[in-house]
């Protein structure tokens, strides 16, 4: 029985990197960069492994090497995105973005907008819109869950907006960032390019005083 599913696994492996071939030929006119299957090993560089860990369940070729190829730049260096998420939001969006005229076209598409109700500077209520996320949503949603503890801007971003609406309002707007990188990346042919976590957090500490600076001068406004 063991044998059977590894068997299974294998055929199923060799069909998805089949289908990245051709994904990877049809946007470089034909040419694969990546060896053949019966001539590529299996096995990762050890610089591959240290980038980013390899997910339980993903097939034992390298895909990021493939979507790499395919995007023209390397989208699982965004932080949370890893190579079963980059496989479902490649099956769900192709590998032209241009029909969504600008990340915000995207990020609707996707269901990463919510409708966000805020009364004195405070949110009150944030509603999606009442529809079932498909594939790629669902992987942008995990990989903003994936970094809600991790020491680094989007991390620090996560966790300010559950301070403010919650785990879930946090979930979407992190996932609706996180699109939007990827979006850009790959319309525009960019390398992924985080922002330093104490700069930006010094950014977010000079905002809020310059906010409460303008409600206090509104106080006074209003008392005079």
């Amino acid at each position: 029985m063991a044998k059977a599913y590894q068997q299974h696994i294998t055929a199923t492996d060799i069909a998805i990197e089949t289908h990245l071939q051709q994904y990877e030929a049809s946007v470089n006119e034909g040419e694969l960069s990546v060896a053949p299957i019966a001539d590529k090993p299996l096995d990762e560089t050890k610089t591959d492994r240290k980038k980013k860990k390899k997910q339980q369940g993903a097939p034992s070729f390298n895909i990021r090497n493939y979507l790499e190829k395919i995007y023209g730049t390397d989208v699982l260096a965004i932080y949370g995105l890893n190579e079963m998420s980059g496989l479902e939001i490649l099956s769900e969006t192709g590998t032209d973005l241009t029909k969504w005229e600008t990340a915000k076209h995207f990020v609707s598409w996707l269901n990463l907008c919510p409708n966000n109700k805020i009364l004195g500077g405070k949110l009150i209520s944030s509603k999606l819109l009442k529809k079932k996320p498909n594939t790629a949503s669902q992987a942008f949603r995990t990989a903003a869950n994936a970094v809600q503890r991790s020491n680094h801007w989007l991390g620090d971003y996560f966790r300010r907006m559950k301070s403010k609406g919650g785990n879930k309002f946090a979930c979407v707007a992190t996932a609706n960032k996180i699109a939007t990188i990827f979006y850009n990346m790959v319309t525009q042919k960019k390398i992924f390019t985080p922002v330093d976590l104490a700069m930006y957090q010094e950014k977010q500490r000079t905002a809020k005083i310059a906010f409460y600076e303008r409600k206090l001068n509104e106080l006074k406004s209003a008392a005079a």
